[in-house]
């Protein structure tokens, strides 16, 4: 499984998403999520949830979470910082929650928030900065709607956040340095905890290891200079980090089904 951390510096950021699938990943940021049609599973922390029209689901910063769409779908996607509707912070600071809800359930009050944040996506396209008077405006609606869905939700208290900033330290770190030479230990001494602590990370809030994240990584930056350069399979083999091509060649056909060479020619020929 793939799994890698989102970093993002906007405060806010949402934008109406077709057919969306999107591999596990964590930030610090929440995720408001709405199903304007269609079907989507969102995984969060292992536990499916299958949304249908008309649902919607609140992911509280720094869970591990995925998206997948079997057939289509279209959302109303909102990541924002827990602060950015300054009243809901203290909601958003170890706790947890069941996080789907009915949209049905919510007050004429957030309907009209809903329309009002479709109508903003309008308003600048996707992937550009957002203005201020959108994001002032976007505060006001997102306030609106986490007003109601909070007074719906379930919270309970949780320890689990205690490793958080390291965590994000951790992965930042790695993200940046996954083709040198990487060790849990070479890591704890960097960090100057124990590698014991930073293990039950990844097993606990992961639900991976550290020798698996760091070979996704890899992986991935291998498959993009396979799609998109000449370079010999034995230069990417080292360009990503892996010490041999016999441990890149089997890692590659585990996380592919297919050598690297295979997968170069398939890449090449949809790209005719």
């Amino acid at each position: 499984m793939s799994i890698f951390y989102q970093s993002r510096s906007e405060r806010i950021r949402f934008f109406l998403s077709e057919d969306n699938t999107y591999e596990p990943h964590i930030h610090r940021q929440a995720e408001l999520i709405l199903m304007l049609r269609g079907s989507l599973t969102v995984t969060v922390e292992k536990q499916e949830y299958p949304l249908r029209e008309g649902d919607g689901i609140l992911i509280f910063p720094n869970q591990l979470h995925s998206l997948k769409t079997d057939e289509s779908s279209r959302i109303l996607l909102c990541i924002f910082d827990s602060d950015f509707c300054h009243s809901f912070r203290r909601f958003f600071l170890d706790n947890a929650a069941e996080p789907v809800f009915s949209m049905s359930g919510l007050s004429s009050h957030s309907h009209i928030a809903i329309k009002g944040l479709i109508s903003l996506t309008d308003e600048f396209p996707r992937g550009t900065a957002i203005p201020e008077n959108v994001i002032l405006r976007s505060q006001g609606y997102l306030t609106l709607l986490l007003t109601d869905i909070f007074s719906s939700l379930a919270l309970r208290h949780t320890e689990e956040h205690s490793d958080l900033e390291l965590e994000q330290q951790l992965l930042l770190y790695i993200d940046s340095h996954y083709t040198e030479n990487l060790s849990l230990e070479y890591l704890a001494r960097e960090f100057g905890v124990s590698p014991f602590r930073l293990s039950r990370i990844f097993s606990h809030r992961l639900y991976t290891s550290f020798p698996q994240y760091v070979n996704s990584r890899r992986l991935e930056y291998a498959a993009d200079l396979l799609s998109d350069t000449s370079r010999t399979i034995t230069g990417i083999a080292l360009d990503a980090g892996f010490g041999s091509t016999r441990t890149f060649f089997r890692e590659f056909a585990k996380r592919y089904g297919v050598t690297p060479g295979e997968y170069r020619r398939l890449q090449t020929k949809n790209n005719c």
